[in-house]
């Protein structure tokens, strides 16, 4: 197979056409360099470099201390709103992003049901590790009811009770020891 793009063949052959006899093999020759130095010089010299947007920073010149917990957790609240239109305006984009590759697909014989089933099980899986993690950073450190904007401890329900067998701070309650029990606890033994 590499016999057919023997640059020694090549080269016999280019030498084999320029010797024969022809009045326009100079012009035809000037035409061909012109012309491919107009279309590689055309591609080198155009340059496509976006600049990045530099970031838009915010800095906080104070906090104001006088501050009430309502008040920050409200504020808290609205960024979390905001924060979940962005990543619904995200998800439309994505999911635009999608269909035209797919359109792309279909249009060009390429079967996209597989990539799809795909990316939809790997979406799944990202969910289900996002909720394991949300449930368990709940139950560690408590979050905010977003509809009241109470703090709800780690073992708290949402009216604010503490769940039975629980500490307010929650640490499960140690059973009341008494006798040579709790001795050999204290002693460390």
């Amino acid at each position: 197979m590499f016999r057919l793009f023997n640059p020694a063949v090549a080269v016999r052959d280019f030498r084999e056409v320029w010797v024969q006899e022809n009045p326009h093999r100079l012009r035809i020759l000037l035409l061909s360099g012109a012309a491919t130095f107009a279309i590689f010089g055309t591609m080198f010299g155009e340059s496509h470099l976006i600049q990045p947007r530099p970031p838009e920073v915010t800095y906080i010149t104070s906090y104001q201390g006088e501050r009430s917990d309502a008040e920050i957790i409200a504020e808290n609240i609205a960024n979390q709103r905001e924060k979940n239109e962005r990543f619904a305006e995200a998800d439309a984009r994505r999911e635009a992003a999608r269909q035209a590759y797919e359109a792309v697909g279909s249009a060009t014989g390429v079967d996209t049901d597989e990539a799809r089933a795909e990316g939809e099980a790997e979406r799944r899986q990202y969910e289900r590790d996002l909720a394991e993690a949300r449930a368990r950073a709940i139950s560690r450190w408590g979050t905010i009811d977003p509809e009241t904007g109470a703090i709800v401890g780690p073992n708290q329900t949402e009216s604010g009770q503490t769940e039975p067998g629980q500490t307010a701070s929650g640490q499960a309650e140690a059973p009341a020891r008494n006798g040579p029990e709790q001795a050999v606890i204290d002693a460390g033994e």
